[in-house]
């Protein structure tokens, strides 16, 4: 079923593209008002009148997040002469840790003149495309200060780029899940953005503009869209009369009708992360859909079914090389890998539950095994001496790593299925991979490699799976990173060697890392993964613990199951 939904939805792509070269001239988008920051009437104040130099670039940093009145709150800092001329770069350096000395310069100084170094943590950067990504090391420049004729210090040599506070750029901008396709092109995913929060009015205007942009920088190669290249909101995106938000696109050529639902579908979950309002699309003014009704994510749920976990699916549990369900009955699951015929080390359930992959020992080492769940396990060619727990892309492909180097998908195919080798070579280089994960839409993968994690979109060329655009998520208190698992399509959950910090709730792009508590938890931990709802699974030596939110102390699961399991839900 789902691959004849893939067949379909690469077609209707295909048309989409195909059709583009059709959009007539008179239908590109007409020049609408921009309504921004920049129209805000609350008063930006200068610095206060006894700042110090030191003071002065602190408070630079802290303001520069703001781009109200063309980053007004910023230029305010600046010597007269500077101000007039002065244009923000694009992007912005997020930092932390921020901290002002006076610098020794090379020759003596002018009287009223300092030189200001200005250190910092590299947090990450916003890219142009409102994307973050995150960098490490430390930031310093120096900052030339001049005392005004009014006896005012002020900058007269900024920064080269646009460096922000942490703390203030999250006050001034907030993460917003962006929709596109997911992997086969029949549901949507997100892709985490960052928009500027006020005014809240311009929130659904921002995240249409990013919408129809197209994906992130780094995910342009593992995420697509049914919107058709030049088109782009014929009119601001606004609240109508009657409440609902009116969006009205230019013409988009002869596209299908289940493009159009798709088309709605990315609208419709893009929307829902800053408006809980009703959604009226429209098309150069006319309604998108043939019964025009104004939609909510409710309506569209068909799209994001697939990527979500089944309620009624148990978790599962490898305990002593066999497989148990993970209830207060621990029965073993049918079939050999729960029998103990085969000697399980690791497993993973496909998302639907139909499909179940095992890790088992073999004279020697270790063999991957798949099948149909509760059935034989076809053991394949793929072998080593380590494999990691088996993650599944729908129910036709599940990957694992082996040997800590060589990522092997098993495909299923008319004659069985056939591993294939993934192309990693984006990843760090010659480095161990002790994790991989495959987020629920199939656009990525997250991995542990040398006790970080490492969150990766996944491209296709020639039927090759290729790993792309790889980044860096650092851990925040020194920790090693030793699990990772999708919490959700845009957070992770991730298990560390701290005793303090052993489980981070943790954002797609490192941006946010949040610790959970670690009470009851002891190291090391052997497992993670994730229930329906986000509910968080880890196992220690003692037992298998669960807890919902970064606060809640960590309870026992009611299953009569011990330390050293490894428990598992679907996916």
């Amino acid at each position: 079923m789902r691959a004849a939904r893939r067949g379909a939805a690469l077609l209707v792509l295909l048309l989409t593209v195909s059709a583009c070269a059709s959009i007539p001239e008179s239908s590109e988008p007409k020049a609408v008002k921009e309504v921004d920051g920049s129209n805000t009437t609350i008063p930006i104040n200068p610095p206060p009148d006894d700042i110090d130099a030191l003071a002065l670039v602190r408070s630079f940093v802290d303001k520069s997040a703001s781009p109200a009145s063309n980053h007004e709150s910023a230029r305010k800092h600046l010597a007269p002469a500077i101000e007039r001329n002065w244009t923000p770069p694009p992007g912005m350096l997020i930092v932390e840790n921020v901290d002002t000395i006076p610098a020794t310069p090379p020759q003596p100084l002018p009287e009223g003149v300092q030189l200001v170094t200005l250190r910092a943590d590299r947090v990450g950067r916003l890219l142009a495309d409102s994307s973050f990504v995150p960098e490490s090391g430390e930031l310093t420049v120096d900052v030339r200060v001049e005392r005004q004729g009014n006896g005012q210090w002020r900058i007269t040599t900024p920064p080269p780029e646009l460096v922000v506070s942490k703390a203030s750029f999250s006050s001034a901008f907030r993460p917003v899940p962006v929709y596109f396709l997911d992997h086969d092109l029949s549901g949507v995913a997100p892709d985490l953005r960052y928009v500027v929060s006020q005014p809240a009015t311009t929130l659904p205007r921002r995240v249409i503009e990013l919408l129809t942009s197209g994906p992130s920088e780094g995910m342009r190669d593992a995420m697509r869209t049914a919107i058709p290249p030049g088109v782009h909101p014929k009119t601001n995106t606004t609240e109508a009369a009657d409440g609902a938000l009116e969006v009205n696109l230019s013409q988009l050529g002869d596209v299908s009708p289940e493009t159009r639902r798709l088309i709605a579908a990315q609208v419709v979950y893009t929307l829902e992360g800053v408006s809980s309002a009703r959604v009226r699309i429209k098309e150069e003014g006319m309604p998108l859909l043939p019964d025009g009704k104004d939609l909510r994510p409710t309506d569209m749920e068909n799209y994001e079914a697939d990527n979500l976990q089944r309620p009624d699916l148990p978790g599962l549990a490898v305990v002593s090389e066999r497989v148990l369900v993970l209830d207060r009955q621990a029965k073993p699951i049918p079939g050999p890998a729960g029998s103990g015929e085969y000697d399980v080390v690791r497993a993973g359930r496909s998302p639907h539950g139909d499909k179940f992959a095992a890790v088992t020992r073999r004279p020697g080492g270790v063999a991957l095994r798949v099948g149909d769940f509760g059935g034989q396990l076809a053991e394949l060619p793929t072998v080593g001496n380590y494999m990691s727990k088996p993650t599944w892309r729908g129910e036709e492909e599940t990957w694992t790593v082996v040997d800590g180097r060589e990522v092997v998908r098993a495909m299923a195919t008319a004659t069985g299925w056939v591993p294939q080798t993934v192309d990693t070579r984006a990843l760090p280089a010659g480095r161990p991979i002790t994790d991989l994960r495959l987020s629920r839409d199939g656009t990525r993968v997250a991995a542990v490699i040398d006790d970080q994690v490492v969150v990766a979109g996944i491209g296709e060329q020639d039927g090759h799976a290729v790993l792309q655009r790889p980044v860096m998520l650092r851990a925040p208190q020194d920790v090693r990173i030793t699990g990772v698992e999708w919490r959700q399509d845009e957070s992770l959950v991730a298990t560390t060697d701290s005793n303090n910090f052993p489980v981070f709730d943790l954002s797609v792009d490192g941006f946010r890392w949040e610790p959970y508590t670690a009470a009851n938890l002891g190291q090391p931990l052997t497992a993670i993964t994730v229930g329906p709802g986000g509910q968080v699974v880890v196992a220690d030596r003692h037992g298998i613990w669960q807890a919902q939110d970064t606060e809640d102390v960590w309870s026992l699961v009611d299953a009569p199951i011990g330390g050293a399991s490894i428990p598992f839900y679907p996916g």
